[in-house]
């Protein structure tokens, strides 16, 4: 049996491949700065054993393959010893490409700024739905399979591509090296501002990966990103765009707010029209689940089929998911961090509970939010919300403060547009303030790309029902 051990495993996406290189008959273990869950759970329950911190002496020659996450530094005491003992060393999507995609007929890649996870997973469990039996890999856990990732027996793998780099000794962004046979975009906007010094960059990245597809494969992308519609004439292969411009091939003409989703009406190519329904909430999952279901019809399964998999999509863990009630208030964690994202989740929420006081709880948390890089930008993304509490910088002490983001000008500058906004001091202040006000018709979402400070923790611990 192989051993391979896998540095900075309870990453979401490390976890899952050393579980998909268990099922492939690896005698697999790793290490992390911290054992955390959920994933450091779901390795246990594995028999994946996870040692704390990182330490060379636990590398020999018996070891066939290291994989080194990208959140190991070239100085990481395990990397350094991998090197001395010249050990295979690859990064996760350099190993998910030979231990798995190579042999994959459709390599479905969703790319792009925003929606990739809720994309890729609408489009895992539409093929799942279709009979196509798919494996996938994906940074979120999906509802309908509570996993994220499944080894299937079908042709096809589906992936979130990621614009960000894969480790230290390789430097090129992650959605490389799939080699997308069938691609996916849904716009590009700068991010990674720990990555990319500016958008020419990021732009350069997708470039490359349109260049790549083969002529044989097929670039389905958002038509209402002037960004991307630019690099378009580039792509080798037949190109379908989606979106509300009056140029896209597959045209929104409308959407529809239901009580248990939402129905998109659009028009081919030819002008028929159609509708379909999304069980997912918001315009951005309309033009999403548009998205998936015209990369799926290009590979030949029945609109009927099509249509089910997208009424029948449970969502992704941390998108728009309930997690909490406390009399008539209702509380939603979400992921968006990006202004765009922040913007377009609150407009589906508004739309969707509108007799709710929408209140809007943001961490700025990833390296791009805690930066004051988008500060204007940030300013008109929560019109959409009646109240905004905005936690402070996560890591604040380990910044630069002129590169912080001014939460305290944030919240003034929003309340100039007519909307109650304030920035607490801590978790602690932000936990007691939704904690006295708990029972309200209010509709809470709590955006953070982590554990928010705890603050899931005590809500769940003493104000949830």
């Amino acid at each position: 049996m192989k051993k391979v051990h896998l540095i900075g495993i309870c990453g979401t996406a490390m976890a899952a491949l050393a579980s998909m290189l268990q099922e492939r008959g690896w005698q697999v273990g790793g290490s992390d700065a911290a054992a955390y869950p959920p994933m450091s759970d779901l390795l246990a329950a594995r028999g994946i054993e996870v040692e704390s911190g990182y330490d060379g002496a636990r590398l020999d020659r018996s070891f066939a393959l290291v994989v080194v996450g990208n959140v190991a530094a070239r100085s990481n005491a395990e990397a350094v010893r991998a090197e001395e003992l010249g050990l295979c060393c690859r990064s996760l999507p350099e190993t998910l490409w030979h231990e798995f995609l190579s042999s994959s007929e459709h390599r479905l890649v969703v790319a792009g700024t925003h929606g990739k996870t809720s994309t890729a997973s609408m489009l895992a469990w539409a093929l799942e739905r279709c009979g196509a039996e798919p494996s996938f890999m994906i940074g979120g856990e999906l509802n309908n399979f509570s996993t994220n990732y499944r080894l299937g027996r079908g042709k096809s793998f589906v992936l979130e591509g990621d614009e960000y780099n894969s480790a230290f000794f390789d430097r090129h962004a992650k959605f490389h090296h799939y080699r997308a046979t069938h691609l996916i975009i849904t716009g590009i906007e700068m991010d990674h501002i720990d990555l990319f010094s500016g958008i020419d960059e990021i732009i350069e990245e997708f470039r490359k990966l349109i260049a790549a597809l083969p002529a044989t494969g097929l670039l389905v992308a958002a038509a209402d990103c002037p960004v991307l519609k630019k690099l378009l004439p580039e792509a080798p292969c037949k190109v379908l765009t989606y979106g509300w411009s009056e140029d896209a091939d597959f045209r929104l003409l409308d959407y529809r707010a239901l009580v248990d989703g939402g129905q998109i009406s659009f028009s081919e190519p030819g002008n028929a029209q159609e509708q379909i329904k999304v069980s997912a909430i918001g315009r951005h999952n309309g033009e999403n689940a548009l998205a998936v279901a015209i990369l799926l019809r290009e590979l030949g399964f029945s609109r009927a089929a099509v249509a089910k998999g997208l009424g029948t999509f449970k969502g992704v863990k941390r998108r728009q998911e309930l997690v909490g009630h406390s009399g008539k208030t209702i509380y939603l964690s979400d992921f968006a961090h990006h202004p765009t994202a922040i913007k377009r989740t609150l407009e589906a929420l508004r739309e969707h509970y509108p007799e709710h006081h929408l209140l809007a709880v943001f961490e700025p948390r990833t390296a791009t939010s805690r930066r004051n890089l988008f500060q204007k930008e940030l300013e008109a993304a929560f019109f959409a919300a009646d109240e905004v509490l905005l936690a402070p910088v996560h890591g604040l002490a380990n910044m630069d403060k002129d590169e912080a983001l001014d939460t305290a000008r944030l919240a003034s500058a929003i309340r100039g547009g007519s909307i109650s906004a304030r920035a607490v001091a801590d978790i602690d202040e932000l936990y007691d303030l939704l904690k006295e006000r708990a029972g309200r018709k209010e509709l809470v979402v709590l955006m953070s790309t982590g554990d928010f400070g705890g603050l899931f923790r005590q809500l769940a611990q003493n104000v949830w029902t």
